[in-house]
């Protein structure tokens, strides 16, 4: 098998393994918002940042470290399996611990015994057969996807039975438990290899993995400074109903949109004569599509919540908005740092997020926030500004032009706020079933906006280049859908 067609099937196995799990997780958030309180989200979300927090800091970068290596020796698999294990149980038993005080800091008495249990999927996921590292190097995916689906769906089985019958945290940590089980010791029925406790190549290792260890930490702080402090400053349902709106808002950017962009990041590594060509395009084909899905998160909060987690999430429904706005920069800030990497300036990248993870954790610290819609607001107001930091960081050394990008993406956002005014008009009364109007106004906004993003596209084909590389495809498209109805 060619290199070109092993990668392409590797992709093909990872882009199903992610779609499979990202929706049985999204189906299982639904199930669960229904069956549980936002008291019990509350300790589930400070359980899963605590095990985040210790997982990066013992995150020893196997697989990034097996990659790395011109040749993969028995040795260095007994190594990075050796040193994995030691980590994990290091901060299994450091979790353990703190869980007391931890229990005390947060002011949350159940965190103490859900936090012990729920420590051990740390070493439980370190015993996983090391061989899985090298079936990633030798693009060999196919053991991974069976073991991912038998993973998920029976955590998922799991979790939203107990879930079902005790109502509590527990059905979640029993669930997270399951899953590390079934995959490590699943692993061990999909390779041969047998691990032996060694150290040979540590010195090797911690060279490569303490810079892991760094950067997983600052990405922690990015992105769990906020529903740490919320629980310090609001009571445990407060946390449940942040974090839960939270997740769901960058829930279809995890599932679907940062790994459709993965061809943009490729596209502007390609070509360095014009990457600020290319950097401009696919910041605008990502633009099209997130302006319309923000606007209509934000036109629909209530309408949103209560169809897709029910009524007693009502009371979070506003920080919809302010999320939706963290949404759009979540996926652009992705595509903004994977091209800082690709056109080589990774130390660049480096220090950005150093400083910028430092000034987002002191502003959040420093400026009171006594309403949950306020601690949202914040959040989102700075991820905007890390974001047009990074953007003009990047105008700087690519020179993509970002005034012209601007002037392309604002018709676009006309669009979007036509369709929505659109679908005001036509949906004029609302139907009694919520899931109706959800449905109906999804079908009106985004067929409108498609029909007009088509039509002003092929418009100015001739006038716009990057308008001329949009049409291109919808122009084969059309041509193809004629062919078909005529014959």
């Amino acid at each position: 098998m060619s290199v070109s067609r092993g990668v392409l099937q590797s992709s093909a196995i990872l882009a199903l393994i992610q779609l499979f799990q990202k929706s049985l997780g999204f189906v299982s958030t639904l199930i669960l918002a229904r069956l549980l309180l936002p008291e019990h989200f509350g300790v589930v979300a400070m359980v899963m940042i605590c095990l985040m927090l210790f997982e990066n800091i013992a995150d020893a970068g196997n697989e990034h470290y097996t990659l790395q290596k011109r040749e993969l020796t028995a040795e260095d698999l007994h190594t990075a399996w050796s040193f994995d294990l030691l980590l994990k149980s290091g901060a299994c038993l450091l979790l353990i611990l703190l869980s007391p005080l931890l229990a005390d800091y947060f002011r949350m008495p159940e965190l103490q015994h859900t936090l012990q249990v729920a420590s051990l999927v740390l070493p439980i996921k370190a015993l996983q057969n090391p061989q899985l590292l090298q079936f990633a190097r030798e693009l060999n995916y196919r053991p991974v996807l069976l073991l991912s689906l038998i993973q998920k769906l029976l955590a998922f089985l799991v979790t939203v039975t107990l879930a079902w019958l005790y109502p509590s945290a527990w059905p979640v940590i029993i669930g997270a438990l399951v899953s590390a089980l079934v995959y490590s010791g699943g692993s061990y029925l999909v390779c041969h290899f047998k691990p032996r406790w060694q150290l040979q190549q540590l010195t090797a290792q911690w060279h490569f993995s303490k810079w892991i260890m760094l950067r997983g930490f600052i990405g922690f702080c990015r992105f769990q400074a906020d529903n740490i402090l919320v629980s310090r400053r609001f009571d445990t349902a407060a946390l449940g109903g942040y974090n839960l709106l939270r997740e769901l808002s960058i829930l279809p950017a995890i599932a679907l949109i940062i790994p459709c962009s993965q061809p943009l990041q490729a596209a502007i590594a390609r070509d360095k004569t014009a990457e600020g060509y290319r950097l401009r395009l696919s910041l605008l084909l990502l633009l099209l599509l997130l302006l319309p899905i923000t606007l209509f998160a934000m036109a629909y909060p209530d309408l949103i919540v209560s169809t897709l987690l029910g009524s007693q999430w009502l009371s979070y429904s506003g920080l919809l908005v302010p999320f939706a706005c963290f949404f759009l920069t979540f996926c652009l800030f992705d595509l903004l740092s994977n091209a800082t990497l690709a056109t080589g300036r990774s130390k660049l990248l480096f220090w950005f997020d150093l400083w910028s993870t430092l000034l987002v954790v002191a502003v959040l610290v420093l400026i009171p926030t006594a309403a949950l819609l306020e601690m949202a607001w914040l959040r989102a107001l700075i991820a905007i500004l890390t974001t047009l930091a990074l953007l003009l960081l990047l105008q700087r050394h690519c020179q993509f032009d970002l005034i012209r990008l601007s002037g392309l993406t604002l018709p676009y956002l006309l669009l979007a706020l036509g369709s929505w005014q659109l679908t005001e008009l036509l949906i004029a009364e609302r139907p009694a079933q919520p899931l109706m109007e959800l449905t109906l106004r999804i079908s009106c906004y985004f067929s409108a906006y498609a029909i007009t993003l088509i039509l002003l596209t092929l418009a100015l084909r001739h006038r716009i280049l990057e308008c001329q590389q949009l049409a291109q495809p919808l122009q084969h498209g059309l041509r193809w859908l004629r062919q078909r109805l005529e014959h």
